[in-house]
């Protein structure tokens, strides 16, 4: 493993969890548009995080510096699922008491999300 196919990875892995931050930030300002814009930053940068990570030949585990970015970036994923399935809870509990309706825009998103979300725990 060269050192620079490391550091590639790595700064892959920091724009990934860069992403995952300003999503929690989306989602607990509920901001849809944005949030939408960051799914499909966040498909880019899996998608260069995957093949930065295939470039290595190793298992970046193995090394504790990359271990624990990834931990952070998988736990930052998971409550951002979290909370974005709160969310959706949340409006469907109010839609059924009122005349509230989740748009296109909203059911969009929530499916885009939950697509990312499995795709997330795949990989």
């Amino acid at each position: 493993m060269s050192s620079e196919g490391f550091d590639l990875f790595l700064d892959a892995l920091e724009v990934h969890e860069n992403l995952l931050h300003a999503e929690t930030q989306a989602i607990a300002a509920k901001h849809l548009n944005t949030i939408e814009e960051i799914l499909d930053k966040k498909d880019i940068s899996l998608s260069a995080l995957l093949e930065s990570k295939e470039n290595l030949g190793v298992d970046p585990r193995n090394y504790k510096q990359a271990n624990r970015l990834i931990d952070r970036v998988l736990e930052l994923q998971q409550r951002n699922a979290d909370s974005f399935r709160k969310f959706f809870k949340e409006r469907s509990a109010k839609e059924k008491g009122s005349e509230l309706k989740i748009s296109s825009q909203e059911q969009k998103i929530r499916n885009a999300y939950l697509r990312s979300a499995r795709k997330n725990n795949e990989d």
